[in-house]
């Protein structure tokens, strides 16, 4: 069977720059899905509210923009600002755990209220020019809250589920509860997707194993840290030194990011946020990453990074069979 690989969206991270710069670097991703933006009344598809998502900047690799609402019509007036700019799919987040966002019922909050999601995707499938998917939890405070919301969705043409396995008060510690995924899974006619907690080969394949029927896999956080895996999970092998390709892709996403945001200080935030991820696939949290997360200017990161790639070791997958089988 062959297999769907995402980009799973992580709000602040993997905006268009760190997209196109992975796609120009490494190979494994069918598409991603961006990260979310608010519904907002009558749009406009060129509104700087869409920036990340104007075709221009996303050529590289296939797009599916996510929309957080809790208004149907803002929400399919969005999805028509998104249709104008030439998209397909438009993802609803049901996921996002944050209280800031949960207290307001949107993302993971709506999730113990069924028949709130049943009201919305009636008005918004109706109203929408764009076919919806839906990215969600498994609850917002018990993992059984979605054993009532998947015989709310089969009501309707979903063009795909994805289900990250822990609940929005876990938010992305603790344990994933496979179980309480298959239940979920079990309830619905069409394909599941998967997301959630894939950090190298091995966990894919044992995921694979117990999950035959899922053929789309979503990979957020394991992929920063390990930008080979997508490639590796479909097949493709380790580099004989995989620092060469990461010291091109390391410079591609730090000078974008110096191009596009404003001030030294928010370029080196967004490389230290990346570095939170990535770090973990070195030999150790030595003198260089120490000194990244000290460095203020742009002469003192360049200087910690160089001492990263310099005395540390590539080590994530470097001992993993690669295969999709």
């Amino acid at each position: 069977m062959s297999i769907t690989i995402s980009m799973a969206p992580l709000h602040g991270v993997t905006n268009r720059v760190f997209r196109n710069a992975f796609v120009r670097h490494f190979r494994g991703f069918d598409y991603a899905m961006a990260p979310f933006i608010l519904s907002i009344p009558a749009p406009r598809s060129r509104n700087a509210h869409f920036k990340d998502l104007f075709p221009e900047y996303n050529t590289r690799l296939p797009l599916v923009p996510q929309i957080l609402s809790n208004d149907a019509v803002a929400f399919a007036q969005t999805a028509s600002a998104l249709a104008e700019l030439g998209y397909a799919e438009v993802n609803w987040n049901l996921g996002c755990p944050y209280p800031m966002v949960t207290g307001k019922r949107r993302g993971s909050g709506l999730l113990p209220y069924p028949e709130s999601i049943e009201r919305f995707l009636a008005e918004a499938c109706a109203l929408s020019p764009l076919p919806v998917s839906i990215k969600l939890r498994l609850g917002l405070v018990d993992a059984r809250e979605i054993m009532a919301i998947m015989p709310v969705l089969e009501a309707f043409p979903l063009k795909r589920i994805i289900i990250h396995p822990r609940i929005a008060s876990q938010l992305y510690d603790g344990s994933i509860d496979l179980d309480a995924f298959a239940g979920a899974a079990s309830l619905s006619g069409r394909e599941v997707g998967y997301n959630g907690d894939i950090r190298d080969v091995s966990t894919w394949r044992s995921l694979a194993a117990r999950f035959p029927k899922v053929n789309e896999w979503m990979i957020g956080r394991g992929a920063i840290s390990d930008p080979f895996l997508p490639g590796r999970i479909k097949g493709a092998s380790l580099p004989d030194d995989p620092k060469v390709a990461l010291e091109a892709f390391h410079e591609d996403l730090y000078f974008g990011y110096r191009e596009t945001l404003a001030g030294q200080k928010h370029a080196l935030d967004k490389m230290k946020e990346i570095w939170s991820y990535l770090g973990s696939s070195f030999s150790s949290d030595g003198y260089g990453q120490k000194e990244i997360r000290k460095a203020f200017s742009f002469e003192a990161y360049e200087k910690a990074v160089r001492a990263v790639f310099s005395e540390e070791r590539w080590v994530a997958g470097t001992n993993v069979e690669t295969t999709a089988g």
